[in-house]
């Protein structure tokens, strides 16, 4: 558990540090790639922005209501801590993120500056799809960094034992699971396996393209739900709620896997970066 660096006059968390670092990259790799997907690099990177901005939200908020019967149940903890030590009581209460509520918040964003400035939203979401996993990898690795999203008791290979956590002294009891770097390299795996397809449908000519819009974001969604399911029986910490043997992101999961099925079909969308009317039907070449 290495939760901050000591700067000396300042801390920096790395659980932040690390989305930053994971958010910087993709977006150089999208700056790189972005003219062959005919996206403008402004578009790629304000589009980005607002997108932050959503996840940013999306994510406290739903990290708020998961805490709130934790709150709610230790409230004299919480005021004994935040006494103590009020400037870190208020980042654990409300510090936190959500992935789910994160992921709901960037498409948000996104949508919105499309919608604004009549960027089409497909062309968008297609350029995005393979780095979200990416910096989803790289805010995993800050979790386990901060000791939050924590795995079972776990005494095999690899077994973690974290320091002692005021807020989470049963985090330090046992050895646990690293199910934060699983899920880490889990999402490069996808990011890899994404960034493969996009590169290799972009290298093709238009007209002999076979992925349609959304279904990047389709398969991302349906690799993701079934990981996430699965993770969850790995998960030791009980922050996020159950709903009988449930927990509340097993329960998104399950929600979402429709929405997945609509962009893996597909059936009525373009080619992927394709306009309309972009090929011409006479000789097959782009216009």
């Amino acid at each position: 558990m290495f939760p901050a660096i000591d700067l000396g006059f300042i801390e920096l968390p790395l659980y932040g540090l690390m989305f930053l670092i994971g958010f910087v990259l993709a977006c150089l790799i999208i700056k790189h790639i972005a003219p062959k997907c005919k996206v403008g690099k402004d578009d790629a990177f304000f589009a980005s922005i607002y997108g932050v901005i959503g996840l940013l939200i999306g994510a406290k908020l739903l990290y708020l209501i998961t805490k709130l019967p934790s709150i709610i149940s230790n409230f004299d903890a919480y005021v004994k801590f935040f006494k103590a030590d009020y400037i870190g009581a208020l980042n654990y209460a409300i510090g936190g993120m959500v992935f789910y509520g994160g992921l709901i918040g960037f498409c948000i964003g996104v949508w919105r500056y499309c919608a604004h400035f009549k960027v089409p939203l497909f062309d968008i979401a297609d350029l995005y799809t393979p780095f979200l996993p990416f910096a989803h990898a790289f805010g995993r690795i800050g979790c386990f960094c901060a000791g939050c999203c924590y795995g079972i008791e776990y005494h095999g290979p690899l077994a973690v034992h974290f320091p002692y956590n005021e807020m989470s002294p049963e985090l330090s009891e046992v050895e646990r699971f690293p199910v934060q770097l699983l899920e880490a390299f889990l999402n490069f795996v996808c990011f890899g396996v994404l960034l493969f397809i996009l590169l290799k449908s972009l290298k093709k000519k238009p007209e002999e393209r076979k992925l349609k819009q959304g279904q990047l974001l389709g398969i991302y969604l349906t690799y993701y739900l079934i990981v996430r399911i699965l993770l969850e029986m790995l998960r030791g910490d009980g922050v996020r709620g159950k709903v009988g043997f449930l927990s509340t992101s097993q329960i998104i999961s399950i929600i979402l896997i429709p929405i997945a099925g609509y962009f893996l079909a597909a059936k009525k969308r373009r080619i992927i970066f394709v306009q309309a009317n972009a090929v011409s039907e006479d000789n097959g070449e782009t216009k």
